[in-house]
């Protein structure tokens, strides 16, 4: 395994690939100082995004407009965020400007679905209040802001607000229908779009803190990968039966934490950190006879989001290695 350094950012946190008109980009930023970056990965430049609060959580693009981006930001360890919401950046050639469109107190989670020609962000927070970070009396809640022809953001709708130590958001294909799925004490959930509405609907059932979906023996049906519970001590590997989610594998995990799953070298594999502990990062893959193998690829780095992705026919394995303050990419 091969293994570059992309950038250096004291206590990154974020890490996200994305295409911009049929150019590769990470955007990256930093868990407790305003460094965010975009970075170029064909030419191997970044540009750094003025204006930010720091606290980044998520950095993503908008869809159809390649100068507009949408971040949550403002949830500092450990969980400090009453002024955490959701950001917009606007780039003009190498300016940026970077504002606040919706407060959001603990907002930890945003990605952008588009459904029937429209744009959506979708925000959530781990919890309307926290008094320390061990309060969890109050839940979560799910936004979904529409955005309109111009990548520009409309008025929030409150989608869902029963969710609790709310932590995972995946885009996924849910029973042939693209969706956005999300995570929380009350298990795995996604979102329906029915007559003009959102409804909410429940996949999975148990306490999850991040997950995956990924097709692991190739019978066209995804398994499920769990971090459970919060901030979990185990990593989990399901499959749908007639029955419900039968558990395949489990491993222990230290704070688990930066999930993903994708196609790597022409294998589905699962990526997963540690924060605690051993603070490694983690490959997986299922065996044909049904095992599973565990590589460890880097150790002491305390992963904070990876990111399994193809680009220009190269398949990357994307690491925000906190502890070591770097964005790295193995291939």
């Amino acid at each position: 395994m091969n293994k570059k350094s992309l950038l250096e950012i004291q206590s990154v946190y974020t890490a996200n690939a994305f295409t911009v008109d049929g150019v590769t980009y990470i955007g990256a930023g930093s868990e407790t100082t305003p460094a965010v970056y975009l970075y170029n990965l064909p030419a191997g430049a970044s540009s750094f995004v003025d204006g930010c609060p720091g606290g980044v959580m998520s950095f993503v693009p908008a869809p159809g407009h390649p100068d507009i981006f949408y971040s949550i930001m403002g949830l500092f360890p450990p969980f400090k965020g009453l002024e955490a919401g959701v950001f917009m950046h606007r780039r003009t050639g190498d300016k940026w400007e970077t504002s606040r469109i919706m407060h959001l107190p603990f907002a930890h989670r945003c990605d952008i679905l588009e459904k029937d020609g429209k744009s959506w962000i979708f925000a959530a927070s781990c919890s309307k209040f926290k008094a320390d970070p061990l309060d969890w009396a109050n839940s979560g809640e799910l936004y979904a802001i529409p955005l309109d022809d111009a990548g520009l953001p409309g008025e929030p709708e409150l989608i869902y607000d029963k969710i609790w130590r709310h932590h995972g958001m995946l885009k996924a294909n849910i029973a042939g229908d693209d969706t956005l799925l999300f995570s929380g004490a009350e298990g795995v959930f996604y979102m329906v779009r029915k007559d003009g509405k959102w409804e909410v609907c429940q996949l999975f059932d148990h306490e999850v803190s991040e997950f995956g979906l990924i097709d692991l023996d190739g019978d066209g049906a995804d398994e499920l990968v769990t971090i459970e519970p919060f901030h979990g001590n185990s990593l989990n590997v399901y499959r749908k039966t007639s029955d419900g989610w039968e558990k395949l594998y489990t491993d222990e995990l230290w704070f688990g934490h930066g999930l993903s799953c994708g196609m790597f070298n022409g294998e589905p594999i699962i990526v997963v950190g540690n924060r605690r502990g051993p603070l490694t990062l983690n490959l997986y893959k299922r065996l044909p006879d049904g095992s599973f193998s565990h590589e460890i690829l880097e150790d002491g780095v305390g992963p904070t989001q990876t990111q399994v992705f193809t680009a220009d026919g190269t398949d990357y394995i994307l690491s925000a290695n906190q502890l070591k303050n770097e964005v790295a990419l193995y291939y």
